[in-house]
Parts: C-alpha cells; structure tokens; sequence
C-alpha cells in the first residue's frame, strides 16, 4: 500500500488568515491610517439653521467632537475632516478629570434675509482655558476653503477683561451675514472635569436668562450674608464660640459656591486668574474645619463623654490644616481630588457623630442629622455633575444652594434653639434655687431688717458726730457749711429770703489759756456755747464753733438791725457776767462781734469774708463791740 499523502487541516489556515488581518487591523490603528477617504465635515456634522423665529437654542443636538490626548490637533486639522469624530447632544458633553484637549465642531447657518446677532453660550464656569475659532463656511459653496474670521481666548488661567461679554460664564458673539454659514472650532483644557454645555441665544434671551439667574444668586448670596451677621452678632453679645464657627462657615461655603459658579472671579478679583483656581480648594478646606469646630461645640464632643468622637474631629481638623497649606503648592488637578475625599470624609465622620447623639436622645441632634440629609441631597448631584460625571452642572448649581442654604438655616435655627434650651434650663436651676432659699430669706428677713434699722441709727449718729464740735455741743465747720450751703439754696426759691452772719471771737483767748491753763479756755468756751444757747432761742438760728475761740450764728429770716439788737444784748450778757473756773476763781471775758447780712449774688465764702471783715474792725476799735455795714467807717 502506498503511503498515504500528508494534508494540512482546514480550520489551521483559517485561523492564520484571521490573525493576519487582526495584525494587518491593528498596524492601521496604531498608526492612524485612514482605511477610507476622509469623508467631508459638513456631511459629518448638521448644520445648525438659525431664523427669527427662534429666541435660542438651549440644547445644541448632534455635536461633532474628538479627544486630543497629546495636544497635537489644529483647527485645520478639525476642518479637514481627517480625524475620527464622534457626535453627542451638547448637554451630554460632559467628561471626568482629564489633561486631554477637545475640539468641538459647531456649524451655523443664517436663514434669514438680514443680519443676525447670535451668542455662543457654555454654561460652565470652571474652565482653564477656552479657545473659540470663528470661520466662515460661505454663504453657498460649502465646498470652499473656510477662512478665518475671529479668534478668541478665554478661560480662568486668562484675564477676565479678556472675555468679549464680560459674564461668569462664556459668551461668544457670533454676527451673520444674510444666508451666511459660520463654523466655530471649540478647543476646551482644564485642569478639571471638563463639562461642555452648549447653546445658541439671542442677547434678549440671555439678558432675561442672566436676569433671572442674578435674581437667585442675589438672594443666595443676601441669605448667606444675613446668616453670618446674625451668628456674629451671637458671638459678640453672649461670648460663646459656637455662633463664631458658625458665621465663618456660612462665610466659606458661600465662597466656595460663588467661586465654583465663577462670581468670585468675576467681581472679587478678575485680574488674578490663579486666585481663581485657588479660592476653589481654599474655602472648600476652611468651610470643611469650621463645621468641624461648630459640630465639636454644637453637639458638646468633649474627651471626657465621646473621647472617640473628639480624637476623630481633632485628627481630621489638622489634616484640614496641613491642606490648606498643601492649596498653594500642590496642582490644582491633584488638590481638588485630596479635598474631596477630605470633605467626604469630614462629612461621613459628623454625619455618623450626629447619629450616635440622636439615638443617645439628644433632640437638637436630630435637627442636625436632618439638615445633613438636606445637604447630601444637593451636594451628590452637585459633586457629579462638577466632576462630569453628570450633565447638567446649571441646575445642580442651583439645588445645591437650596441644600445649602437649607442646611445652613436648620443649623442656624437649631443653635438658637439650644442657646434657648440652655438659658431655659438655667431659668429652672435659679428658680429651684430661689424657691429653696425662700424661707431662709424669709427667715433672715426680720434679722436684716433689725440690722438696717440699728445701721440708719448708727448711721445718723455717726453723721451727727461728724458735724458737732465735741468740746461743746455745737455745729463744727463742716456741720456750718452744709446748714449754709443748704439756706442759700433757699435763696434762689424766695425773693424775700434774708440771712444774717455773725462770727464772734473771745478777747484775748491766748492770755486766758497762758495765765490759767487749757483747762480754764475750755471751761469758758463751754461757757460761752451755753450762752449763746439759751439767748439764741429761735429753732431757725444755726448755733456753731468755727475754730479755736470763734463762734459762728446763722440767723436765716432775720433783718440786719434786729441781728444788731440781739448781738449787743448777747455782748452786754458776756460783759456783766463772769465764768467760774474749776478752781472756783472767777473770770472776766468779752467777745468781738462781725455781722454781715446777706446781698444777692452772695456766695457763702464771700459771706463769710465781709463777716471776718468787720469782726477784725471790732477788734480793732478796742474789742468788747460789735461792728457791722451799718456801723462800719
């Protein structure tokens, strides 16, 4: 038998021709080689018809786009048609955290008979830098080289004033000509999520828009205000650092929202564009540790209750620290990916705190896990739709600040309700206080009131002491300027008001003392206050020792010849009457008198000079007299 020939089986040959074609597949890929003609862009990409009967259109559909990964693409190279495009509605452009560049193609088209004023607008703020090539396609031949017609930068990494409509988002004036067809080149970078919503206005549509927009953030931005003010004004009028940490929340998160919507860039400071970026992660890290302050404080996270719970807030407060610091140094791209996980952190940690204190049955922690719920609510949608993961970042701008504001207003009501609690509870513990020391006050009551009595006694006395002169009885000095200073005061009430002042002085006083002793001069001096005691009888008269051997009478309602009359009389009584000294030896003295009569306008020292005047006009004339206005010179 022959031997049998030798055959290769079928399903090995098919098996090579397959990977030579995958290999062959794979070689075109590699090195972008078109398997086909490139086919016309305007056949790719709907051209986008624009005529007065339309105000705008919010949704641009069908959008052509690629990805540059190596940054290597031109607007040329977008036109030619040569790349690989891909379509997508303009409110489903939206791509996570990359350093890819991407090119948008829009194609317009004028189809009215006069000229069109459009705007380009997209509708996200947070864009490093946008780039917008205006070409006109022809008005009929779209066949034609498409020639240049603007070219525009715009972007937080470029100079706000650089925007041709100066607005926190981007607008691009697009003017057509009748029949005219205009392609814009759309290059987007960021360090950022990258979200692209597109659409086409008239300046009436964007103004009412605008309007309605700055009406809500207005109202915002004034909320968040008035919330602030108001925990400030907590702080300063109690002393407390809660309602502080609350207002320096409400302050940043508010920041953080204006910068992320891209008003902070727009009013605060347009001329830095790297404060822009900046401010994001800052107030993101800063509104992050006051609420975790507020919340320590808030729901009373102390070592000594929750040593867990306050060991986590600590732990979490100095990495906030070391990040705030990391803002300036580290890329925008990474910081922004650090902070989030930060602040989901942070949140997931105070929103587990106030669980624990709620079941523990703690009523304003309820309050506080509620407004967390409202704040979860809005910042997931927010957060997705930030990162682009989500279209739609308007609107969820818009939610967020509702969950915001709401969170911010429970926190804030819930404060006030548990300062209340506490000053409540304190009204309790001193009404529990008061009632237990009723009786014993009621008990002391009479004590205290026997106390005060025997006080205003002794009180009186002490007073009646310090106006008397202890050697004899009479008014001191200071007991004789009060009873003058008080009838003088009587003259500014009466137009009749009267008053006659008389200082009398012993004669020869200091031979009294010399030849017979102290002893002696205090003996006549006592001597002298009985007399005048029981010959100055009126209740109204002032009776007083001025000094040394001076005597001093007030004699209020009394005319200046009866006071003359009754001052002889007192004289004549000293002059016939002698004074028994303790030895029983009799002494002999005269008194000199000085009388003035009080004239309007007089003050009590002048008074008192015109008397002291003539009392030395008595001692001149040989003593033992009296001398007065009526009998002087």
């Amino acid at each position: 038998m022959g031997r049998p020939s030798q055959q290769f089986p079928r399903h090995g040959r098919s098996a090579r021709g397959w990977v030579g074609v995958f290999m062959l597949g794979l070689c075109l890929l590699v090195l972008r080689l078109p398997l086909a003609e490139a086919q016309p862009l305007h056949a790719l990409c709907d051209m986008i018809s624009l005529s007065v009967q339309q105000t705008e259109s919010p949704a641009l559909p069908d959008l052509c786009f690629v990805r540059d990964d190596d940054h290597v693409l031109t607007p040329q190279d977008v036109l030619s048609g040569r790349w690989p495009m891909q379509k997508r509605a303009a409110d489903q452009l939206a791509f996570a955290q990359t350093q890819a560049a991407y090119w948008v193609y829009i194609p317009v088209h004028n189809a009215d008979a006069q000229d069109r004023t459009w705007f380009l607008q997209l509708n996200y703020p947070l864009l490093d830098q946008v780039d917008f090539w205006v070409f006109d396609l022809g008005a009929d031949d779209l066949q034609a080289a498409p020639k240049l017609l603007d070219f525009v930068r715009m972007g937080d990494a470029v100079r706000f004033d650089a925007r041709p409509v100066k607005h926190r988002l981007f607008f691009l004036p697009l003017h057509l000509d009748p029949g005219q067809s205009l392609g814009i080149v759309l290059q987007v970078q960021s360090n950022g999520a990258l979200n692209l919503p597109l659409s086409l206005t008239t300046a009436r549509a964007a103004l009412e828009t605008t309007q309605t927009h700055s009406l809500g953030q207005g109202m915002f931005m004034g909320a968040m205000l008035l919330l602030a003010v108001f925990n400030l004004v907590l702080f300063v009028r109690l002393r407390i650092w809660q309602p502080f940490f609350n207002a320096l929340y409400v302050l940043c998160a508010g920041l953080f929202i204006t910068s992320m919507s891209g008003l902070t860039f727009q009013y605060l400071w347009p001329d830095f564009p790297w404060l822009a970026n900046l401010s994001i992660p800052l107030t993101e890290v800063l509104a992050i540790l006051s609420l975790l302050l507020f919340t320590r404080h808030f729901l009373d996270v102390n070592r000594q209750a929750w040593p867990r719970q306050a060991q986590a807030i600590r732990g979490l407060f100095y990495l906030g620290l070391v990040l705030l610091l990391a803002c300036f140094w580290l890329p925008y791209a990474l910081i922004t990916k650090i902070n989030t996980v930060f602040a989901l952190s942070s949140m997931v940690l105070m929103f587990g705190i106030s669980i624990r204190h709620a079941l523990h049955g703690e009523r304003m922690a309820r309050l506080y896990l509620f407004s967390w719920l409202l704040f979860f609510a809005g910042f997931l949608l927010y957060g997705l739709a930030a990162f682009g993961l989500i279209p739609g970042f308007l609107a969820q701008e818009r939610w967020m600040q509702i969950a915001l504001g709401s969170q911010i207003f429970l926190l804030t009501y819930a404060e006030v309700m548990q300062l209340r609690e506490l000053m409540d509870r304190a009204l309790q513990i001193e009404s529990a206080a008061r009632s237990s020391l009723q009786q014993q006050v009621q008990l002391r009551t009479a004590d205290l009131e026997t106390t005060m009595g025997a006080l205003e006694q002794a009180n009186q006395q002490l007073l009646a002491l310090s106006q008397r002169d202890a050697l004899t009885g009479l008014l001191n000095r200071r007991g004789l300027d009060e009873s003058l200073a008080q009838l003088l005061r009587q003259s500014e009430r009466s137009a009749d008001f009267r008053l006659v002042l008389v200082i009398f002085d012993l004669d020869h006083f200091k031979r009294v003392n010399d030849i017979h002793g102290h002893d002696a001069g205090d003996v006549a001096l006592q001597w002298v206050a009985e007399v005048l005691r029981n010959l100055l009888r009126r209740q109204a008269d002032v009776l007083g020792r001025f000094g040394g051997e001076e005597f001093v009478v007030l004699m209020p309602g009394t005319a200046l010849d009866g006071a003359i009359a009754l001052v002889d009389r007192l004289l004549d009584h000293i002059r016939r009457h002698q004074v028994t000294l303790p030895d029983g030896s009799q002494l002999q003295i005269t008194l000199s008198a000085g009388l003035a009569a009080w004239q309007a306008g007089d003050t009590a020292q002048v008074l008192f000079r015109r008397a002291d005047t003539y009392l030395y006009q008595a001692k001149a004339r040989g003593r033992d007299c009296q001398v007065s206005a009526a009998s002087s010179g």
